[in-house]
C-alpha cells in the first residue's frame, strides 16, 4: 500500500503565525498520509481537523516507480513488475516530449503527435530509440528481448506470479534503464527538462482543476503543493548527493519505503543566509 506524506497548509500557517518556528519536536506539524490516486489532488482532514487540499509536484513515472517499490515491500510481486513497466513506458513518453520540445515543437502539437502513438507501446519504443540515438549518438539501454521482455510478457499476458528475487531484479533493470537516460537528459537540457516536467506533471493538471473550483464556488482554496522525494526524480535526483538516503539498490529502497510509513512531522525553522533569511522545511 503506497501512502503519500502530504502537507496541511492550515497547520503550517498556524505554526508560522504562532512564531513557533523551531526544530523542537513539540512544534512539529504532523504529516498527513493519503493513499495514492491518479489525479494528484488530495482532499483530506488533518489530525487537527482542518479540511485541506494538497497536490503533487511530481510526474507519473516517478510515482509509478515508487508504487512498484511499495508493492515489493508488501509482497505483491506481480503488481510490482506491472508498475515498474508502466514507469518505464511513461518515462519514454517524457523523454520523447522533451526532445520534441527541444526541436521547437509547441506543446499543442506535441500532444497531437503523442495521441497518434499513445496506445501503441511498440511505436513509443521506436520513437524513443530513434530520438535517443539522434540526441546522444548511441543507442539507449532497454530491456533485453531475450530476458526481461519475455519475463514481463509472461507476467502481464500469461498470469505468471514472479518470486521476490525476480521482481527485485526486474526493478533494478528498470531503474537502470530510466536513470541511464534521465540523468544525461537533465544534463543536456536542464531548463527544458523542468519545463516539460511542469507542463505534464500532476501539478499542471491539478492547478487547472483547482482554479476552476475556485471560480465556480467563488471561494479561495488554501492549497499546498508537495514534491514527493521519489527514488527516480526529475527535480531532485538522488544522483546530486552521495549521501542521499535514496541512494542504493532496490532492496535499499524497500527499507526506505517501509521507514517512510512511520509517523513523522514537519518543522519550520529560520536559517541565516548571506543575502537574507529564508524559511526552511525539515522532515
Amino acid at each position: 500500500m503506497m501512502l503519500l506524506d502530504l502537507i496541511c497548509a492550515d497547520c503550517l500557517l498556524e505554526q508560522i503565525e504562532s512564531k513557533k518556528v523551531t526544530e523542537q519536536p513539540e512544534h512539529f506539524v504532523p504529516v498527513p498520509f493519503e493513499m495514492v490516486n491518479d489525479s494528484g489532488i488530495y482532499n483530506f482532514n488533518c489530525q487537527k481537523g482542518h479540511n485541506s487540499i494538497s497536490y503533487l509536484i511530481n510526474i507519473e513515472f516517478e510515482i509509478l516507480f515508487e508504487y512498484g517499490l511499495n508493492a515489493l515491500a508488501d509482497g505483491y510481486y506481480r503488481e510490482a513488475v506491472s508498475s515498474f513497466t508502466s514507469a518505464m513506458e511513461r518515462y519514454f513518453e517524457f523523454f520523447i516530449k522533451v526532445i520534441l520540445k527541444n526541436s521547437g515543437t509547441e506543446y499543442e502539437n506535441i500532444d497531437k503527435i503523442w495521441k497518434q502513438i499513445s496506445k501503441q507501446s511498440e511505436r513509443q519504443l521506436g520513437a524513443y530509440l530513434t530520438l535517443y540515438a539522434q540526441t546522444f549518438q548511441e543507442l539507449p539501454m532497454v530491456l533485453s528481448s531475450n530476458k526481461e521482455v519475455p519475463f514481463r510478457n509472461k507476467i502481464i499476458h500469461q498470469g505468471y506470479i514472479p518470486s521476490k528475487k525476480e521482481a527485485i531484479e526486474y526493478g533494478e533493470r528498470i531503474m537502470e534503464v530510466i536513470e541511464s537516460s534521465l540523468i544525461p537528459l537533465k544534463k543536456l537540457f536542464p531548463d527544458l527538462t523542468l519545463d516539460v516536467f511542469d507542463n505534464y506533471g500532476y501539478h499542471s493538471k491539478a492547478k487547472i482543476i483547482l482554479e476552476k473550483q475556485e471560480k465556480d464556488t467563488g471561494r479561495e482554496l488554501n492549497v499546498g503543493g508537495v514534491n514527493i522525494l521519489t527514488t527516480i526524480s526529475v527535480v531532485a535526483g538522488r544522483e546530486r548527493h552521495d549521501i542521499d538516503t535514496r541512494n542504493g539498490n532496490i532492496e535499499s529502497q524497500i527499507i526506505r519505503v517501509l521507514q517512510l510509513r512511520n509517523p513523522r512531522g514537519i518543522s519550520l525553522f529560520n536559517q541565516q543566509y548571506p543575502e537574507n533569511k529564508k524559511g526552511k522545511a525539515s522532515r
